[in-house]
C-alpha cells in the first residue's frame, strides 16, 4: 500500500498540491484515492473494500479521540501560530479520500 500511495503522490502531486498546509486534506486525500484504485487493479474488489473500511475505522478513531469539534477533524485547518505536525492524524487522508 506504501508503494501505490507514493506512486499515487506522482500523479497528484503534479495534479493536485496544497499551497499550503491548511490544504493538506487535498492532495493526500486525492493519494489515497489513487492508491486504493491502484490497489483494487492489482488485488481485486476485496483489497478495495479492506483498505477503505480501514481507512474509515481509523478516522472515527481519530475523530473520537480529537474531539468531533476538534479543528484538527476539519477538511482545512486554521494552523496560524500552529506547527502542522500538531494537525497531523488520518483525518486529512480518509476525509479527503471520503469527499
Amino acid at each position: 500500500a506504501v508503494v501505490a500511495h507514493e506512486i499515487a503522490h506522482s500523479w497528484t502531486g503534479n495534479m493536485v498540491s496544497n499551497a499550503t498546509w491548511e490544504h493538506f486534506w487535498l492532495n493526500e486525500g486525492f493519494t489515497v484515492f489513487f492508491e486504493r484504485k491502484i490497489l483494487k487493479k492489482i488485488y481485486g474488489q476485496g483489497e478495495y473494500e479492506l483498505s477503505s473500511t480501514i481507512g474509515y475505522n481509523g478516522l472515527k478513531d481519530a475523530v473520537d479521540r480529537l474531539g468531533h469539534e476538534h479543528p484538527y477533524t476539519k477538511l482545512k485547518w486554521d494552523l496560524q501560530g500552529v506547527d502542522p505536525d500538531e494537525a497531523f492524524s488520518r483525518v486529512p487522508y480518509d476525509k479527503g479520500f471520503s469527499f
